[in-house]
């Protein structure tokens, strides 16, 4: 899935400024050492660079995350310049992991801990529960994409609510 407008935007302005005096100096987006005169002599190594510029990174995948179903932090963090593969080749789960998410995915709502609460369901389930806690759902999960409803609108008829965790909270 390509990544939206807003998140290649994020990405291009990641990967066009020079991080390597980041912690040292404030100026305008996209600063870049080589052709700024107003530059100092501290500079972070290479390492150091890439460490401010992959946080940099999480937490604009956070907001990216959160609001848009279809992110994918390793598509955005190839985009923002970031090496997204280990030693071997392999993906590497450090990038995966810079994001706050649940266990099931969902991205944590920026500048907390928490997930929002909402109803979810998968499309192979015949109800929907409060959250991912409840005994019933994790006996019937099969590792399908987690469907979501928030709390205040109407979850669409096809799936009832599960007696076992909302209890008089029928949408």
């Amino acid at each position: 899935m390509p990544l939206s407008k807003l998140a290649r935007d994020f990405a291009r302005e990641i990967n066009n400024h020079d991080w390597r005096d980041a912690p040292y100096r404030r100026d305008r987006a996209g600063h870049d050492r080589n052709t700024d005169t107003n530059r100092g002599t501290d500079v972070l190594t290479d390492k150091e660079a890439d460490s401010v510029r992959i946080n940099a990174m999480w937490v604009a995948a956070q907001v990216l995350g959160y609001h848009d179903p279809n992110f994918d932090v390793y598509e955005f963090a190839a985009a923002c310049g970031v090496n997204t593969l280990n030693r071997r080749g392999d993906r590497d789960g450090t990038i995966g992991a810079g994001v706050r998410q649940d266990g099931y995915g969902r991205y944590m709502r920026p500048g907390t801990w928490e997930v929002d609460p909402e109803f979810i369901t998968t499309d192979s389930s015949d109800f929907y529960h409060a959250n991912t806690d409840c005994d019933w759902f994790h006996r019937g999960y099969r590792g399908a994409q987690l469907l979501t409803f928030p709390l205040d609108s109407e979850v669409p008829p096809r799936w009832q609510p599960c007696a076992h965790c909302i209890a008089g909270n029928s949408a």
